[in-house]
């Protein structure tokens, strides 16, 4: 038995991450075990679709065992994303490998990577103040390394270094060729698409996004439709996120993540003079803070997500099937916390593991509100793992 294990959103599982997880298997996975952000996400927005209905495609698609990734790291940069996630492959105390799609292949790079992240030079801007992805960068243009600053600046290697960072020593790694850039607008070979140009396909009502995704994801993409559950957006909810954001103090704000450098004065300020809030990212991105670090820290407001570093608390499961069972059976061996499967369990974490997972429903119960049709509260608490 040979688990790997794999990180991601799959918003929503599309052709590329089928090709994913048939590389991975004929790489020599017997199992495979992903790790997926649940209710909002890394760039700060609402998932599309549900984290069950994303589950069940992903279980379809391929994937033996899905686990949600803690909201405090799915909605989160790329530095606390891999930790989060890479801590709970860990915590299974069963993965071999760890997989991921990346646009840059040269392993010598990702060497000098870690050398850079893990050495004095980012320390040094810390040290000043810097923010982390300020001090990187900053390492990196002293360092003068023009293949490093190009890996730097692509966000599914910056991924891919930090997965390789947070599991040094611990698992063995395999990169697969992404099928289609990240963020892309135009598709590949007409059967790859990125997962941005997919959610813009299905938000705008073009249903051309369907050759980009398998036919198990469009049928449940379509029940969900169907049922008012997809696509979610902030948008929707845009008088609840603002309502949130209002009643923030300066204080409040210089407690949420990614939030330095007196940056809480500016955010501020922003939330005070605009009414959407597109208009408050617009007041307050420049190059040195990007649109996908101030939504995030928006969408952390909205769910009351404040700064800190916690380690995961729990392992809990999505969706699994035959072999999925079999990596949870082995897992009763090996895991090293909690595995939750219902509500049952979710009852009985305390302490840490209890708050942790409060985040996750609340968050869930706050999706629910960024939906076509408003969802009702508590789908965590009646849904336990899917068996498909």
């Amino acid at each position: 038995m040979k688990t790997a294990g794999i990180v991601a959103e799959f918003n929503p599982f599309h052709n590329g991450h089928k090709y994913l997880v048939g590389q991975v298997r004929e790489n020599g996975a017997s199992h495979i075990a992903a790790v997926m952000g649940g209710s909002f996400l890394q760039r700060g927005n609402c998932a599309v679709l549900g984290k069950y209905d994303r589950a069940r495609a992903a279980v379809l698609g391929g994937v033996d065992l899905v686990l949600e990734l803690p909201e405090v790291y799915a909605c989160a940069s790329a530095e606390r994303f891999a930790k989060g996630g890479i801590g709970v492959l860990e915590s299974c105390g069963c993965i071999d490998t760890i997989c991921c799609g990346a646009e840059y292949m040269d392993p010598s790079v990702y060497d000098r990577a870690l050398e850079l992240l893990n050495g004095a030079s980012v320390g040094e801007f810390l040290s000043k103040g810097y923010s982390y992805p300020r001090a990187v960068q900053a390492a990196v243009e002293k360092y003068g390394d023009s293949e490093l600053s190009a890996l730097l600046r692509s966000p599914n290697d910056v991924l891919a270094l930090e997965y390789l960072r947070a599991g040094e020593g611990k698992f063995s790694f395999l990169r697969v060729q992404r099928t289609a850039p990240h963020d892309s607008d135009k598709a590949e070979d007409g059967r790859f698409a990125s997962a941005s140009l997919i959610r813009k396909m299905m938000i705008g009502g073009d249903d051309g996004y369907r050759k980009y995704i398998p036919e198990t994801t469009a049928q449940i993409i379509d029940k969900a439709v169907g049922d008012g559950r997809c696509p979610a957006r902030f948008e929707n909810n845009e008088r609840g996120v603002l309502t949130a954001l209002r009643r923030l103090t300066v204080g409040e704000i210089e407690n949420l993540p990614d939030v330095s450098e007196g940056l809480e004065n500016r955010i501020y300020k922003a939330i005070r003079s605009n009414d959407t809030l597109d208009g408050i990212i617009m007041d307050i991105k420049c190059k040195r803070y990007t649109y996908a670090r101030i939504s995030r820290i928006l969408a952390c407001a909205y769910l009351g997500i404040q700064k800190g570093e916690p380690a995961p608390q729990y392992i809990r499961v999505l969706a699994f099937n035959d072999r999925g069972a079999q990596i949870l059976k082995k897992m009763k061996e090996t895991a090293k916390l909690p595995v939750v499967m219902n509500a049952k369990m979710i009852n009985s974490l305390g302490g840490a593991a209890s708050e942790m997972i409060d985040t996750d429903i609340r968050a869930q119960d706050l999706w629910g509100l960024c939906t076509p049709v408003i969802q009702p509260c508590g789908e965590d608490h009646y849904t336990g793992a899917l068996k498909i």
